[in-house]
């Protein structure tokens, strides 16, 4: 009864607000056309024989939300292909930028890509019955009531694997933990990151048997060698750069990152007149608005696309300011760069994955924002492959440091590496418990 009541509360408050919800999609579909082509799945609508080569088979529903989520789970869902040969694979993402990624580095191992749709009461149970999965997966912290409800009812196993919950999270879930603690009952097993995530998914209500410390993905997929390049001069050709250039790579930026991270570059021009600056913004639709910022600032700029031939064709000036406007890339070019600053870390988002640079053996800069990445980063701080930076005036004063000690500079890096390769084995441990919550089925 008491479940019954909570859900219904829920339910009912996603119809009170469903008035604004349509206001807030109809002005999404206007002025974000790439959602445009995928809104009928949002809604639970498929082609009428969209499911049926999968009817009366092994069919794994693994859900990646985005393209971090995505390119994590690379090697996991790789491992899972090569452990059930026969079993059939959906994935569904919540973003384009999520879709557009899977579908460009998991096209050999998924059957099929769709869009999960909105958490309706009406739409879960319909899209459940014509899935019919065999095992449901979801990825870090994609807890959604109704699917997970609709799932439990027709008996369908579910794992939250590389769980995840931050602390801000926790704080607001626990605003409504008696209805949290209704859905978690719903998740057959929790295969958590870390002790603490584990704690804190208990803390929301999780059946304590249920809940088990498997590691993080994210250093399985860092040191998997996925991201390869043809050679670092090869690469470096790709972007223009001659063998001598040196190479600064922001990555994953957000709004008002950019202008610390040319604070930081233009203290470096002078001292280090051989340094190429790569930007790679965490959205590709921000690409205008730091291209009008560039000019603002006075640094000509040129999108990766575009790059046809030498950035520097006058050995006495800077070269161009290169952005990224690319999916799926940014691992691969941080093998080529020497000075690496992870975005989301300086202004308040939490960070992003400091090992895709790690894993290179590279020292990594980041921010005091790593809110999402608490653990990594403060094994890589404690190792020394991690460099805590306030602005971008520190970050420049500490890549000038580095670049006049060559041996810190090696040490930080090899500390780096070490941080990745002393932790993986989560996606082997994983993938043995899902063999064995299989074995019934």
């Amino acid at each position: 009864m008491k479940q019954l009541i909570l859900f219904s509360l829920y339910n009912l408050l996603t119809l009170l607000l469903l008035p604004f919800f349509t206001i807030f999609i109809a002005g999404t579909w206007l002025s974000k056309p790439v959602y445009r082509n995928n809104m009928a799945q949002r809604f639970g609508r498929y082609p009428s024989d969209f499911f049926r080569s999968f009817q009366n088979k092994t069919v794994f529903w693994v859900h990646a939300a985005s393209v971090g989520e995505v390119m994590m789970s690379r090697l996991f869902i790789r491992t899972l292909k090569n452990r059930y040969p026969e079993a059939r694979l959906i994935l569904s993402t919540i973003t384009p930028t999520g879709q557009a990624a899977a579908v460009e580095h998991l096209q050999q191992d998924i059957d099929l890509f769709i869009y999960f749709p909105f958490d309706f009461f009406w739409i879960a149970p319909s899209l459940v019955k014509k899935i019919s999965p065999t095992l449901f997966i979801f990825l870090e912290t994609e807890i959604w009531p109704n699917c997970l409800k609709s799932l439990s009812a027709r008996n369908i196993p579910t794992i939250m694997v590389n769980g995840r919950i931050s602390v801000k999270s926790l704080s607001q879930y626990k605003k409504f933990l008696p209805f949290w603690s209704c859905v978690l009952n719903h998740v057959s097993l929790f295969l958590m990151q870390s002790a603490q995530d584990a704690q804190r998914i208990i803390a929301l209500g999780a059946p304590p048997h249920r809940v088990e410390e498997t590691g993080n993905m994210k250093y399985d997929q860092a040191g998997s060698g996925d991201d390869t390049i043809v050679s670092d001069l090869k690469g470096k050709e790709n972007l223009g750069l001659s063998e001598g250039d040196l190479l600064m790579i922001a990555g994953s930026t957000r709004p008002g990152e950019e202008k610390q991270v040319l604070d930081a570059y233009e203290q470096l021009l002078i001292p280090i007149p051989c340094l190429t600056l790569v930007i790679a913004p965490r959205h590709l639709e921000r690409l205008v608005e730091v291209e009008i910022l560039l000019e603002e600032r006075g640094h000509p700029a040129i999108r990766k696309r575009k790059i046809k031939g030498p950035l520097r064709t006058d050995a006495s000036k800077s070269s161009p300011v290169v952005l990224l406007d690319t999916l799926g890339e940014l691992s691969r070019l941080y093998a080529l760069g020497q000075f690496i600053f992870v975005g989301g870390s300086l202004a308040s988002f939490g960070g992003h994955n400091p090992l895709e640079a790690a894993a290179w053996e590279k020292p990594v800069f980041f921010g005091p924002h790593m809110e999402n990445f608490q653990e990594i980063s403060h094994q890589l701080l404690t190792s020394g492959g991690g460099i805590e930076v306030k602005n971008g005036r520190t970050l420049g004063e500490k890549i000038l440091h580095l670049s006049q000690h060559p041996e810190e500079y090696q040490q930080r890096a090899t500390s780096a590496l070490q941080v990745v390769q002393s932790h993986q084995g989560a996606v082997k441990k994983n993938i043995d418990r899902i063999a064995e919550q299989m074995e019934p089925h």
